[in-house]
C-alpha cells in the first residue's frame, strides 16, 4: 500500500503547489480526523483524501473522468474501497457508493470547498444552532455542497459542531 510520504510525492508530482495540492492537504487531515472519530483505519482514509484529486489537471475539465484517472493510476496501490471513493466523489462519473469512507471523501471534500469559501468563519458557522440553514442560505447558487456536507456528515453520525473541530487542527487549504 502506498505510503504517506509517497501520496505526497504523488500530490507533488501531479499538482504541485496549486491550490488543489492544498485542497488535497486538508481532505487528507480531515479524512483522517474522521476515521478515528468513527473507528476506521486512519491511515487508508488519510490516504484517499490526499489522492483523491491527483487527476484534478489531467482530466482538463472533463468531469466524467475525474476520480476515475486516479483509481486507475493508483490501482497497485490502494485497496479497492479507497479507489471505489475516489472513483465516485465526484457525482458527475456517475459512479455512486454508501460506503462509510466514501461517504467521507464526499464530506470532506465538500468540507474543503466550503471552507476555501468562507475561510476562518468556517468554524463558528459549523458550531452555530443553525449550522445547515446558514449552509443553504451562503451556498444557495451550490445547493449539492450542503447537501454533500451535512447528508454525509448525519449519515457516519458526525455532528458539525466535530468538523468545526476538525477544522482547528487543519492545514490551511488555500
Amino acid at each position: 500500500m502506498l505510503t504517506i510520504v509517497e501520496a505526497l510525492q504523488w500530490i507533488d508530482d501531479r499538482l504541485g503547489t496549486a491550490d488543489r495540492a492544498r485542497h488535497s492537504t486538508l481532505v487528507g487531515h480531515a479524512m483522517r480526523s474522521l476515521a478515528e472519530i468513527v473507528g476506521a483505519d486512519a491511515l487508508l482514509w488519510e490516504l484517499t483524501g490526499l489522492c483523491h484529486d491527483l487527476d484534478f489537471d489531467a482530466v482538463a475539465g472533463d468531469w466524467s473522468r475525474h476520480g476515475i484517472v486516479t483509481a486507475e493510476w493508483l490501482k497497485d496501490e490502494l485497496p479497492d474501497d479507497a479507489l471505489l471513493a475516489i472513483r465516485s466523489h465526484d457525482h458527475r462519473t456517475g459512479i455512486t457508493c454508501d460506503r462509510p469512507i466514501c461517504r467521507a471523501l464526499k464530506l470532506t471534500d465538500a468540507l474543503a470547498i466550503v471552507t476555501d469559501t468562507l475561510g476562518p468563519e468556517t468554524s463558528a458557522v459549523l458550531q452555530s444552532r443553525n449550522a445547515a440553514d446558514q449552509l443553504a442560505t451562503r451556498f444557495a447558487a451550490r445547493p449539492y455542497l450542503v447537501s454533500l456536507l451535512v447528508g454525509n456528515a448525519e449519515a457516519l453520525g458526525v455532528p458539525l459542531t466535530q468538523l468545526a473541530s476538525i477544522l482547528r487542527h487543519a492545514p490551511p487549504s488555500s
